[in-house]
C-alpha cells in the first residue's frame, strides 16, 4: 500500500524545487548558504565546472521525517537534498555527483538526501566537497 503523503508537504517540496530552479539561474560562487526559501529550508548554492549546483538544506524534524519516509529517522540536525533531474543534468556535463553517498527518499523517489548530525556552515561545505569531488578546492573547505 502506498504511503499517504500530506498535500501540504508536497506543496512545500514543490515550492522549494521552484526556488532551486531559480537559484540555478542566478549568479553563483564556490559555496553560498542562502537564507530561508521556506520555513526550515535554506539553499546551498555552488558551481562545479561551470554547472550550477543547488541543494536544499532542511532543518525541521517533521520535514526530515517526511523526506526520509519514516518518523523513526535517526536523531539529526539537518538533511541535505538534491533532486534526481538536477543530479543527472550535472552528471551529463561530466561532473561526478556521488549519489552513492546519498539515500533515495522512499516517499519522494526523485529526491536524494544526506543526513547531518551537526550542521554548521563549515560541515555542510566539507560534505559538499565529499559528495561532489570535482568541486574546486577552496580555502574555507
Amino acid at each position: 500500500m502506498a504511503r499517504h503523503v500530506p498535500v501540504r508537504f508536497s506543496e512545500k517540496l514543490e515550492r522549494v524545487a521552484l526556488s532551486v530552479g531559480v537559484a540555478r539561474g542566478d549568479q553563483r560562487r564556490h559555496f553560498d548558504l542562502g537564507g530561508e526559501v521556506e520555513p526550515g529550508v535554506r539553499l546551498v548554492i555552488s558551481e562545479v565546472s561551470g554547472a550550477p549546483l543547488v541543494l536544499s538544506l532542511w532543518s525541521y524534524p517533521a520535514d526530515i521525517a517526511e523526506i526520509c519516509g519514516d518518523a523513526a529517522f535517526p536523531a539529526t540536525a539537518a538533511l541535505l537534498a538534491i533532486d534526481r533531474d538536477q543530479a543527472h543534468a550535472v552528471i551529463a556535463r561530466g561532473v561526478t555527483v556521488d549519489l552513492g553517498q546519498f539515500t533515495r527518499s522512499e516517499s519522494y523517489p526523485g529526491v536524494y538526501y544526506a543526513l547531518f548530525d551537526f550542521s554548521s556552515k563549515r560541515q555542510i561545505h566539507t560534505v559538499l566537497h565529499r559528495l561532489v569531488p570535482a568541486l574546486a578546492p577552496h580555502a574555507a573547505a
